[in-house]
């Protein structure tokens, strides 16, 4: 099964060419895709706010 974009998904259910349950199967995809790519920028922030912190350490003697 194909992934709609969110405003497909409205469109079609709104004519009536998908039914609640595909509704539904759409909506936890795009919810699926929503957390991955979050979950890519919040290692991304992560990696940079640790770099930053390194950047700051004062040097050692």
């Amino acid at each position: 099964m194909g992934s709609y974009t969110l405003d497909e998904v409205i469109k079609r259910w709104t004519r009536g060419d998908m039914t609640t349950e595909q509704v539904v199967g759409q909506a936890l995809l795009i919810m699926q895709d929503i957390a991955r790519r979050v979950g890519t920028l919040e290692k991304l922030r992560e990696a940079e706010r640790n770099e930053a912190r390194v950047e700051k350490k004062p040097p050692e003697e």
